[in-house]
């Protein structure tokens, strides 16, 4: 271990340390395991101690042949997430008046992306060679900043190519009628949550969580602590990472039964061969679409004004095939 690495190894285990006797009466260990909700990280300090420790611990016993939200990560990026780390947890206890130890001095940080900003973000993608002489120093964070966004969105398509999303038939009141790619995720979630319809590596309640959480980015531009981050990933890592959607890959044909003509089926289908599927043996696509277009569950979904009726329109050629990223140095897809 170089001597960088083992001073930050030194400090953070000295604060989460400090942390665990400091809170061992109040620390509710039940929290730890799953992602609290939105409520929870809000109004209770003793919910981001226990992920604060789980995660801390884990980011100090990682060697190099361990593995980081399914990745077999770089030995570098250690110290580098370590840094992170511990300047998070100086800012988080400087805000909630908590005494870490070793040496830990008072710090104020950036904990928002102001809107112009975010606008010159936005511009500067179009025009590098003008920004190269415009100094926007958020631009340094917005990467660590909307990692609860990047995450948002893609527990919004898995979920979506999960089910079979396809679109969403809107009429309203004066009998217009609309086809709508927009996707209702809280109404679906908690479906899917009360049918349990799903066979899910992961939590759906967490996913939930997860989900609520990452939304919050989207509305204030403000900072999130590492630690969320890191226990979301893991999380929901398997529901992303190659080898884990290899276990349910199945050939589309299964799904068929012992339809007449088979092969012309096949032949006319505009899916994935090989799709993921998720589906508990007593449901299917078509199953959780009956039960979405139910009357009472529609109205329970979808409360927009000016709307008289909606509908689901899921389909098995919207399910996805198994996707990953080669990686050059471990000779493995992620």
């Amino acid at each position: 271990m170089d001597k960088s690495l083992e001073k930050l190894s030194e400090k953070l285990a000295t604060y989460i340390s400090n942390l665990k006797e400091l809170n061992k009466e109040r620390v509710n260990k039940k929290i730890t395991g799953r992602f609290p909700n939105k409520k929870e990280l809000k109004e209770n300090n003793e919910v981001h101690i226990n992920i604060i420790i789980e995660q801390g611990e884990k980011l100090l016993n990682l060697s190099q042949n361990s593995t980081l939200f399914g990745l077999e990560f770089h030995h570098y990026d250690k110290a580098v997430l370590m840094k992170q780390f511990i300047s998070d947890l100086e800012q988080f206890a400087t805000m909630k008046n908590i005494h870490l130890g070793g040496g830990f001095i008072l710090l104020l940080g950036q904990s928002k992306i102001p809107e112009h900003a975010f606008f010159h973000l936005a511009a500067s993608s179009l025009l590098p060679n003008t920004y190269k002489t415009i100094e926007q120093n958020a631009g340094k964070v917005f990467d660590t900043y909307s990692i609860p966004f990047k995450i948002r969105v893609a527990i919004e398509n898995k979920i979506k190519s999960i089910i079979g999303f396809k679109s969403l038939a809107i009429i309203k009141n004066n009998g217009d009628k609309i086809n709508s790619n927009e996707f209702p995720f809280a109404g679906v979630i908690n479906e899917l949550i009360s049918t349990n319809c799903l066979e899910l590596p992961c939590s759906l309640k967490d996913v939930k969580n997860i989900y609520q959480w990452g939304c919050e980015f989207c509305h204030t531009g403000e900072k999130e602590p590492v630690w969320l981050s890191m226990k979301a990933l893991e999380i929901i890592a398997l529901l992303f990472i190659y080898e884990h959607q290899k276990k349910n890959e199945i050939n589309v044909i299964e799904l068929w039964g012992h339809e007449e003509d088979i092969i012309n089926k096949l032949i006319e289908y505009k899916g994935v061969v090989n799709p993921l599927f998720y589906f508990k043996d007593e449901w299917s696509v078509q199953k959780l679409q009956d039960h979405l277009n139910k009357d009472g569950i529609q109205k329970k979904i979808c409360k927009m004004r000016g709307i008289k009726e909606i509908k689901f329109n899921l389909s098995e050629t919207e399910l996805s095939e198994v996707s990953g990223y080669f990686c050059g140095r471990t000779k493995k897809s992620y």
